[in-house]
């Protein structure tokens, strides 16, 4: 497990940037793609729902439920779309610049799907909306990651400890999946019936995000532009279309790095959102219950992405994610026995256990993959790679409802779900050993 090293002088950009401005450009990166998440979990729970009945009622329970997930998830296929995009002008324009317009896209959309008529009152041009806005929440999300991840690395660049700080933005993932799960699950129970929530109370929760993308905007248009950034404009080093130009150089790394962290995705949807809940229900758990469970988890998810990133710094970020994701095969098969008992504590400890171990490797993405790319096409190629892993990911993820019908239900299921949760681990594991690490040397202290 080598680590190449890339020695970069790049001192000049650094002379004023202290420890204090390096935490404002975290917490604005963080708290933007925290939002971006949220949305993006907050309607995978809004299609286990309420969407089937809402924008599907003509079709049977089963396809109703299938096709709410479809239009859920199809926004992982326009992330890499976004990616390319972003990336290019967030090459060629600025961080900071595209960082806001990823919020300004994503605040839309969330409004349109906050006050989307439903099929009864406007036929199929329900679903059609739905699936448009869910198609442009997709490419404001994949112009996130790319950028946030970037801003960051690049202000931190004199720090020993950048995993460290990656660590953070790499939280915000599963920081969204608990606002998300935290704020549906207060606006269920607190609706006064039944129908006001799936009337209303869902729609809430799309408005609240909507509000607080505003907030991120405001945050992050009044921080500083990236000073490896504006250097790069300075001397005219400015490329005229880095997200192509990366593609052609290193497509293959792109493809690698992807599929190294492909099991994260599949295990946080394929085990949890895509299985856990509909396993707990199909046992007659609370639904209450599976709210907490599943935000509990969150937490765990977020403290393992930062000391991920802290591990990464001391012992490097491949070794790390290989780690991570040897440790979530063997984890795999136990977890489903542990949740079949029924017992609720343990079935706490082990949703906990499943995410906090995938995220161990996730935590050290920002800056593994920031760093695999100079200065001139990060943003492009950082922003592809983590993309087209969350593709890579997703693919699993529709076997369990696939496989859950095909074998008469989750119970019957599960151990079919696991043997692919622990191929997909084996896959990304294989794709990190082929991969390589750049540490690039652009430190001069301890901040």
């Amino acid at each position: 497990m080598a680590t190449s090293t890339a020695v970069v002088n790049q001192s000049e950009p650094f002379q004023h940037v202290t420890r204090r401005d390096l935490a404002k450009i975290t917490v604005g990166s963080t708290f933007g793609t925290i939002m971006e998440w949220y949305d993006f979990f907050l309607a995978a729970l809004a299609a286990t729902t309420v969407w089937p009945h809402l924008f599907f009622p003509t079709l049977n329970p089963a396809v109703g439920l299938a096709a709410a997930a479809a239009a859920y998830a199809i926004t992982y296929f326009t992330r890499p779309i976004g990616a390319y995009i972003f990336g290019h002008y967030g090459d060629r324009l600025g961080r900071r610049t595209m960082l806001v317009w990823t919020l300004m896209i994503m605040g839309g959309a969330m409004t349109g799907i906050a006050v989307l008529p439903i099929y009864d009152s406007i036929g199929i041009l329900a679903p059609a909306l739905l699936i448009l806005f869910r198609l442009v929440i997709g490419i404001g999300v994949g112009g996130e990651w790319g950028g946030a991840a970037t801003w960051v690395i690049e202000f931190a660049a004199k720090s020993k400890r950048r995993g460290f700080w990656e660590g953070w933005v790499m939280s915000a993932t599963p920081g969204g999946l608990a606002l998300a799960v935290g704020i549906f699950t207060l606006i269920r129970i607190y609706s006064p019936t039944t129908l006001f929530f799936v009337d209303y109370g869902w729609r809430i929760a799309f408005a609240i995000g909507a509000i607080l993308l505003v907030v991120g905007v405001i945050v992050r248009y009044r921080l500083s532009e990236s000073p490896i950034f504006d250097e790069q404009r300075k001397r005219g080093a400015l490329m005229r279309s880095p997200a192509t130009d990366v593609l052609k150089k290193h497509w293959g790394a792109i493809i690698l790095l992807g599929l190294s962290w492909a099991f994260v995705i599949a295990l946080t949807s394929g085990l949890v959102i895509d299985t856990a809940i509909p396993l707990f229900l199909a046992m007659k758990v609370p639904l209450t219950f599976v709210d907490i469970t599943v935000f509990g988890a969150s937490i765990a998810a977020v403290i393992g992405s930062v000391v991920g990133g802290v591990i990464g710094d001391r012992i490097g970020n491949k070794r790390t994610l290989i780690v991570s994701a040897v440790l979530s095969i063997l984890f795999t098969y136990p977890y489903f026995v542990i949740v079949r008992t029924g017992n609720h504590s343990l079935m706490i400890i082990a949703m906990a256990i499943i995410l906090f171990l995938p995220f161990l490797g996730f935590g050290v993405l920002g800056r593994w993959f920031t760093e695999y790319f100079e200065a001139k096409y990060r943003y492009s190629g950082a922003g592809m790679s983590y993309q087209l892993g969350a593709v890579f990911g997703s693919l699993p993820t529709v076997a369990p409802t696939l496989l859950a019908i095909a074998y008469g239900g989750y119970l019957k299921a599960w151990p079919y779900i696991a043997v692919l949760m622990i191929a997909t681990s084996v896959i990304s594991i294989a794709a990190a050993l082929a991969s390589k690490e750049f540490v690039r040397l652009e430190h001069a202290d301890d901040s």
